[in-house]
């Protein structure tokens, strides 16, 4: 090859070379100002879920435009809806957990509608595990105290901070605090309602499991029939089809 052809050939590569560098040099700045708008974005995004007082996730959908409070329960939804479900529940049961967070939106959007009215019972039914009585009182002294809204949200809050059976005793008192205070519910007449466990709610929960017969969580009431014991996904179903039918 003649000096000339190696002369050429190295200006061209040099020039691939430089070329190549250039384009490096548009994807790094092209992929910073995706950085930058992408973060701007974030930035934009958190500031509108600040300004929503956001929880640092969504526990639960927009509150039923009718809810009352019972002496241990919550109800959502209009009393002449075509489906009414009684949901007997333990706040530390996993089965609970899935069954709640599975229809959680279903249950609150058709309520709305006046599709189903709801009512949660939680009862006491781990005793084994002292955290079942204390997220129970918990979400007695903000049923009684606050509010049925604020009530809802800590009754979701509670299941998406759920631990599990075995830990659930390092569970502080400061943690259950703060679920109440992110429910909306931190008042004088709350916190003080933490500090001792309420005798008649407790009563009442557990005549209403009594008198329901309930021996297992997740009961489920459709109507006042029970649903046969079954896996969660099947009681969903059940759930879905009978608010979906009208019956």
């Amino acid at each position: 090859m003649s000096k000339q052809s190696r002369d050429q050939g190295r200006t061209g590569r040099a020039a691939a070379v430089r070329a190549e560098q250039a384009r490096t040099e548009r994807n790094r700045r092209v992929l910073a100002v995706v950085g930058i708008i992408v973060l701007l974005g974030a930035v934009v995004a958190a500031g509108a879920w600040y300004g929503g007082g956001g929880d640092a996730a969504p526990s639960t959908t927009a509150a039923s435009s009718s809810m009352t409070a019972g002496p241990a329960s919550l109800t959502l939804g209009k009393a002449d809806a075509p489906v009414k479900i009684v949901v007997y529940e333990d706040f530390l049961c996993p089965f609970c957990r899935e069954l709640e967070t599975s229809t959680r939106d279903f249950l609150a959007e058709n309520a709305d509608k006046g599709k189903v009215q709801v009512t949660y019972q939680p009862i006491n039914l781990l005793q084994q595990y002292p955290y079942s009585a204390r997220a129970l009182n918990a979400w007695a002294a903000v049923l009684e105290h606050a509010s049925p809204a604020a009530a809802l949200k800590l009754h979701n809050l509670l299941y998406d901070n759920q631990p599990y059976e075995q830990a659930s005793g390092q569970v502080t008192d400061s943690q259950i605090a703060a679920w109440v205070k992110q429910a909306g519910a931190d008042s004088a007449a709350v916190r003080a309602a933490l500090k001792s466990q309420d005798t008649a709610f407790f009563d009442a929960a557990q005549q209403a499991m009594a008198q329901a017969h309930v021996t297992g969580t997740p009961t489920v009431l459709i109507n006042g029939k029970e649903l046969p014991a079954s896996g969660v996904t099947t009681m969903v179903d059940q759930i879905e089809a009978a608010v979906q039918q009208g019956s």
